[in-house]
């Protein structure tokens, strides 16, 4: 018989049992345009916040599948989230 357990792909892994690669990019000194080198071999989505942790929109370019840019409207620094 077929059980639902079966189907199940695990939190944080893909369907061969490696986990998802992710990067937290510290963004230590003020900046509008934040360059990031993740190195995760894939392109990522992309979460922002500022040092106060606020969300923080900015235009995310992906210069390859290890590197990206995210650019905003005023520098500030804060920590941005790849997965």
């Amino acid at each position: 018989s077929i059980r639902l357990d079966d189907f199940v792909i695990r939190r944080g892994q893909g369907s061969s049992g490696d986990e998802d690669k992710n990067y937290v990019h510290d963004q230590g000194t003020a900046a509008s345009t934040w360059s990031i080198q993740h190195n995760l071999n894939k392109f990522p989505s992309v979460s922002v916040v500022d040092s106060a942790n606020s969300i923080v929109i900015g235009e995310v370019t992906h210069t390859d599948s290890n590197n990206l840019t995210v650019v905003f409207s005023a520098g500030f620094s804060g920590k941005a989230y790849l997965n």
